[in-house]
């Protein structure tokens, strides 16, 4: 890891990603803040320490609780537990409002607070939503230059940078069945956040920074892209990294010569690898200069023999894809427009190119859902296992098909925000039906996600500034089970609801229209599919306006 800088800005920085170490670095954007922090100002970074002890900075060696900001990124909902084991070590309060002076200023970005912030409203003095990066300079220039006002004062002064989101100086009523009556923003404070989204993505790019172990392993991390245009309706990325940006062909081929001085293999990254307009050259680069790929996942009607082949060349023995539903008829009401032929030749298509095992997800619960659904999904992995085993004889060898099954979680500024979370005893019970169809299938590994996370989930994907005080009851407990049970309407966090009710995100202007999600809500129920984004610069405004990159 490099040092780092002493120079810019007098503020101390300490970078957190509330995770263990291994994971957080695999996250490209905890790479560029670090980089865009570092440039500026003294900055550090920290994370959750695997023996529990009270962490302290990488590089200084330094107390959390000795630097001016302590920055969160934060990927997961959940983690909002571990933001409050590392502030409580830290001798940091955990509510906003009982910090004094002397205790460090706290903030977060990431996507799970650019999606819902509430949740952790009353812990975060202030919140950057959005690609943080783009006014980071401005809001630590003003955190600089006023450190001799008091905290409210510095807030305050801060709350009219873009992107900058200062809880504290919004006033919430919430009512029963936990529905948002109204919400005023106090003082200068606006009315709306903006999501900051970089148009000049696709020439500046992003890539690996720290020179330490991922969960990639021996792979160096290259952003492919920002966005995809695919609009799968429960997909939270599908819709909040809007708009869709390619980085350049040249911009990734000068990353991937310096990635492969450090590692042998090349790691790409994006929600829409497969749909970059030069993917293949990428692929071709690569291997052309002695490397392998990894590729985190492939979409089906996006891949080809040459494609499979290239990557099969590059190393990639597994290909994950996603069909999410068993059915034709639910895929195509989460917008997901592929028949089983088409999964299954896929697949052929891959095993006869030499890939030698499938991964695949799943998701039950899905609104719309129906019995049928849920069997289908057992069917479907028997015919792709057929179809492993039957293309797999030319190689003479034969792998498995790895099926991951994931209860649905309604995720904020997605056309699903409305919809609820299925009963935890309906989920074990899908659950349970797949397990004793499939686990005892030869050539299949099955692994399930436990319904009884579910629910801490959906609560913190889609509820209020209340979520949070729950979420610090179950930290304090260290049971989410007794404080579910303590909470009579627990359930109404993620009701579902109307298209006029107010949402705890409906101030994030995200660029994509709530009415427009609200529509794709509709089609859902209709079983109507909505087409891909157009390519860029083609004038389309279907989902909201975004200037410079769509028209």
């Amino acid at each position: 890891m490099s040092e780092n800088s002493k120079n810019g800005y007098p503020l101390s920085v300490c970078l957190v990603y509330p995770n263990l170490q291994k994971l957080g670095l695999s996250y490209l954007g905890f790479h560029k803040i670090y980089s865009a922090l570092n440039a500026i100002c003294d900055c550090d970074i920290a994370f959750l320490t695997e023996d529990g002890g009270k962490p302290r900075s990488n590089f200084q060696n330094k107390p959390l609780g000795n630097f001016d900001l302590l920055a969160f990124s934060i990927t997961f909902e959940t983690d909002i537990l571990n933001l409050f084991s590392i502030l409580t070590a830290a001798g940091v309060p955990l509510e906003q409002d009982r910090r004094e002076h002397t205790h460090p200023l706290v903030c977060a970005g990431g996507i799970a607070p650019t999606l819902n912030p509430e949740p952790f409203a009353i812990f975060l003095d202030f919140m950057v939503i959005g690609e943080g990066e783009l006014t980071l300079e401005q809001w630590v220039k003003k955190l600089a230059d006023n450190r001799a006002l008091d905290r409210a004062e510095r807030l305050a002064e801060i709350a009219a940078v873009d992107g900058v989101y200062v809880p504290s100086l919004y006033e919430v009523e919430i009512g029963e069945r936990q529905k948002i009556i109204s919400r005023r923003p106090l003082g200068a404070a606006p009315e709306k956040v903006n999501r900051l989204y970089d148009r000049a993505f696709a020439k500046s790019g992003s890539a690996q920074v720290f020179d330490e172990e991922t969960v990639f392993k021996d792979s160096w991390l290259i952003e492919t892209g920002k966005g995809c245009g695919q609009g799968c309706r429960f997909c939270a990325a599908g819709f909040i990294y809007r708009p869709v940006r390619h980085v350049g062909l040249e911009k990734l081929s000068a990353q991937i010569d310096e990635g492969l001085k450090l590692r042998k293999r090349v790691g790409l990254i994006g929600s829409a690898i497969c749909e970059h307009p030069r993917i293949k050259d990428v692929y071709s680069k690569i291997i052309e200069k002695g490397g392998g790929v990894n590729v985190s996942s492939l979409r089906v009607g996006y891949v080809d023999e040459d494609m499979l082949k290239l990557l099969v060349k590059g190393g990639l023995h597994t290909m994950t894809i996603a069909p999410e539903a068993g059915s034709e008829r639910l895929r195509r009401a989460v917008n997901k427009d592929v028949s089983d032929d088409e999964i299954v030749t896929t697949v052929g298509t891959a095993v006869s190119a030499g890939m030698a095992n499938i991964k695949l997800y799943f998701l039950i619960g899905l609104p719309g859902e129906q019995a049928d659904d849920v069997t289908a999904i057992v069917g479907l992995v028997k015919r792709l296992r057929d179809e492993l085993l039957n293309k797999s004889k030319q190689h003479g060898r034969a792998g498995k098909i790895m099926a991951a099954i994931n209860p649905f979680v309604p995720k904020a500024q997605t056309p699903f925000q409305w919809e609820s979370l299925a009963p935890q005893k309906e989920l074990k019970n899908k659950m349970a039906e797949i397990r004793s169809e499939l686990a005892r299938e030869s050539n299949v590994e099955l692994k399930l996600e436990s319904a009884k996370h579910a629910a801490p989930q959906a609560l913190l994907s889609v509820g209020n500034r209340n979520a949070g005080k729950i979420a610090l009851e179950a930290f304090r407990d260290g049971n989410w089970k007794i404080v579910q049970k303590r909470y009579s309407n627990f359930n109404a966090f993620f009701h579902g609801g109307g298209m006029d009710e107010i949402l705890p995100w409906d101030f994030i202007d995200s660029g994509v229209t709530k009415e427009y999600l609200w529509k794709e809500r509709e089609k859902s129920y209709q079983g109507k599919t909505t087409a891909p984004c157009l390519p860029e610069m083609a004038g389309c405004k279907r989902c909201g306006e975004f200037e410079g990159n769509c028209y």
